[in-house]
């Protein structure tokens, strides 16, 4: 079941014209995003018509990126009731996870990391145990920008956060990281590979997508940058990766070219995972 992320397509205001373009590119899975799904679909009762109308298209959806302003620093209350807001959004579609990210280095300002990880440990564990009150899984996802693309960091603050919510036997992480290929390749760019292995179990939610290691969130179609996918492939199997995936075109030019090119081998790599 190939899935694509709905920030690939995120300029389109339309949510019909949206998620029939997704369906003609032969994906058949939605990682909803902000814009346009969550600032138009504003009651649970166009949330649950919503999610009818996409069952009709043979549409599953699952995810939520949820662009919440992370800014525990100065608004921690805000953040929380975004957060919270992002929650409900995701229970009434049942969409089974939320995506985030830590601040941003703007945010982080002049602190140290010893002292944003005592803050975002705080904020992020609120969060985790409001997402675990739905049976919710939360993920985080490293920018090239964010104190969590640090592996050491992004180790501490995720072991701390997940403390109280350990995955069930055989099952992914219910708090973890997003590995997404662009991010890693640009902000890891020697050792992006080789950082599957050491983030390892804590991996819960897998971005496959392109690169050209130079340009900030610019997602390639597969195969069209510098991203060594088989050797991304061949990590994410050897730690038994087992969660879901999804292919990732935001700020792609060309998306709906782009995810037609994509599909097939987003199909494949479904298979290769043992995640079809």
């Amino acid at each position: 079941m190939p899935r694509i992320n709905g920030v690939s397509f995120h300029d389109d205001p339309s949510i019909e014209s949206f998620c029939r373009a997704v369906r003609d590119t032969g994906f058949d899975s939605l990682e909803l995003s902000r814009a346009p799904f969550y600032n138009k679909l504003t009651t649970r009762g166009t949330r649950e018509w919503f999610s009818d109308w996409a069952k009709s298209l043979g549409l599953s959806l699952h995810g939520f990126d949820c662009w919440v302003n992370v800014s525990p620093y100065n608004k921690f209350d805000e953040t929380i009731d975004g957060f919270a807001a992002a929650i409900e959004f995701t229970d009434h579609l049942n969409l089974g996870m939320i995506i985030s990210h830590d601040p941003w280095a703007d945010d982080n300002g002049d602190r140290s990391p010893v002292e944003c990880m005592k803050i975002n440990v705080d904020l992020f564990r609120r969060v985790a145990d409001m997402c675990a009150e739905k049976n919710i899984r939360f993920v985080i996802e490293p920018h090239p920008d964010t104190l969590t693309i640090d592996n050491q960091w992004a180790i501490e603050f995720i072991d701390r956060v997940a403390e109280d919510h350990p995955a069930d036997p055989g099952e992914p992480c219910k708090v973890g990281i997003v590995y997404d290929c662009c991010h890693y390749a640009l902000g890891q760019p020697d050792t992006y590979v080789d950082s599957i292995v050491t983030l390892g179990h804590r991996i819960g939610h897998f971005h496959v997508c392109d690169g050209d290691q130079e340009t900030y969130a610019l997602h390639l179609p597969l195969g069209d940058g510098k991203v060594d996918l088989d050797g991304t492939i061949k990590a994410m199997k050897s730690i038994g990766y087992n969660g879901p995936m999804t292919n990732d075109l935001f700020s792609c030019p060309l998306p709906e070219e782009g995810a037609r090119r994509n599909v097939e081998r987003v199909r494949e790599i479904e298979c290769e995972l043992g995640l079809a």
